[in-house]
């Protein structure tokens, strides 16, 4: 059995069973306020880090989106400081983690239902999964293997989950502290730097297809597309299933 994970002091953390997830179980507790802001339910499961964060911010719900893309920027580099240097992790918009083309993992954000996005939040629950190893089913389908991975499929059998949820823990709140001071446009350059290069992407946003070539990502973490109508914007609510 692995230790238990050590969080920075302004983290508290809560053991959920491996066969919970720890986002219900964080936004139940918000909802109902036995957690607030810095309780951090991580998962006792060995084949996934999987964790979710409490967060009270005192900004519109628009603005709070942006801490999805700043934990993938966490995460990313976590994963860089503590896994091997070919370690290939990079993003697919708006909350896809990929190592090496293959998806390792995904970021999850949650609020109250009648939130607005010009309204404060109450709470914002903030996950994220990233698998460690890969489940039989998968593994032994190459189908199945060729777009979807774990990190000890790509060179970090050194790694566990505990090593990785204190390092996303650690990153994450010095990237909120940046955050803080400077905005979005802090985690800008990293954000954009690993995205899944692509000639072209196709979103789907409900009934409506975006397709084109990405031509970057906007100040508050949308994404610029370059389609046959012209360059276009998806927000950061669109792709979060927000708004349509």
């Amino acid at each position: 059995m692995l230790p238990e994970p050590e969080f920075p002091p302004l983290l508290m953390g809560h053991a959920v069973p491996a066969h919970e997830d720890p986002l219900r179980v964080a936004l139940k507790g918000a909802r109902q306020g036995s957690f607030s802001a810095g309780d951090l339910c991580w998962s006792m499961a060995e084949t996934h880090a999987r964790a979710a964060i409490i967060l009270e911010p005192e900004c519109s719900l628009a603005k709070a989106l942006q801490m999805a893309p700043l934990l993938m920027v966490a995460i990313g580099d976590a994963l860089g400081a503590i896994g091997p240097p070919n370690l290939a992790l990079m993003y697919r918009w708006p909350t896809t983690l990929l190592v090496n083309g293959g998806e390792v993992g995904e970021v999850f954000l949650r609020q109250p239902e009648e939130t607005g996005l010009t309204d404060t939040p109450g709470f914002i629950v903030l996950g994220f999964s990233v698998a460690m190893s890969l489940p039989a089913e998968i593994f032994d389908a190459p189908g199945l293997a060729s777009k979807t991975t774990a990190l000890f499929e790509e060179g970090c059998g050194d790694l566990d989950r505990t090593q990785v949820l204190e390092a996303v823990a650690r990153h994450f709140l010095s990237w909120i502290d940046a955050w803080e001071h400077e905005g979005f446009g802090a985690a800008h350059a990293d954000f954009l730097g690993r995205m899944q290069p692509a000639d072209s992407v196709s979103v789907q946003i409900g009934p409506v297809k975006h397709d084109g070539r990405m031509i970057g990502i906007d100040e508050d973490g949308g994404l610029l597309l370059d389609g046959a109508a012209g360059v276009s914007g998806v927000s950061l609510a669109q792709g979060l299933g927000m708004v349509d």
